[in-house]
């Protein structure tokens, strides 16, 4: 099981990509501590099995070396009964023990050699997942900032500059527009000449009528 490997395909891969594809930042780094746990728990499970398969290799070497006792003394039996037959056959299983032990020393080395690089692996597995559970809020933060900054930068540089400045300027002109209508609604100022030539000849024809008025009735007195 290759730990190193493991780690690596997790962390080492194209951020920039991930981060494209993952509309929830924090969903990417929850997706992290949950392919760490995964990790872990498989790390101690292998590492469980090679302690297991250890012990089952030390009993049975236990056993192993009682056995060859026994057939040690099995042949003292047979050569003090002058059975060189049974003597013969019990230092032929003796022998088979001893071989047996042997590979299983060798076992045990290789084995020993496997647990003492698979505690190292999950010591660092165990580190970095702690590591990456207290940096969380963090991450998240980092990687959210950074997505938006990314969004934001597209929108400007796929906006064209000549047209947002025509558009600033026609709103712009439709702000005076609105600010002159605004005023020439209160205004009130000083009335024209021809207005006021208009009044004056309405007021001197009022005047001259209300005198011929006047004349007619003193007559028709």
């Amino acid at each position: 099981m290759n730990v190193f490997k493991r780690i690596a395909d997790i962390f080492n891969s194209n951020v920039n990509s991930a981060l494209d594809r993952v509309e929830d930042p924090a969903k990417m780094i929850n997706l992290m501590i949950t392919e760490l746990q995964d990790t872990l728990t498989k790390a101690r499970s292998s590492a469980a099995a090679r302690k297991a398969e250890k012990v089952s290799l030390t009993n049975e070497k236990a056993e192993l070396t009682k056995a060859i006792d026994r057939w040690e003394e099995r042949a003292r039996l047979a050569i003090t009964n002058k059975r060189e037959d049974l003597a013969r056959e019990a230092l032929s299983e003796k022998k088979g023990c001893n071989e047996r032990i042997r590979l299983i020393d060798e076992q045990l080395l290789n084995l020993e050699s496997i647990l003492v690089s698979q505690e190292t692996q999950l010591a660092q597995i165990a580190d970095k997942l702690k590591e990456v559970k207290d940096k969380q809020k963090i991450l998240v933060q980092r990687a959210t900032s950074a997505k938006e900054k990314k969004q934001v930068t597209r929108t400007l540089q796929s906006s064209d500059s000549t047209d947002l400045a025509r558009k600033f300027s026609d709103l712009e002109s439709k702000i005076e527009r609105m600010e002159a209508d605004a005023e020439m609604a209160d205004y009130h100022g000083k009335p024209s000449s021809s207005d006021e030539f208009h009044k004056m000849e309405t007021d001197s024809a009022i005047e001259d009528e209300l005198a011929a008025l006047k004349e007619s009735m003193k007559e028709k007195k």
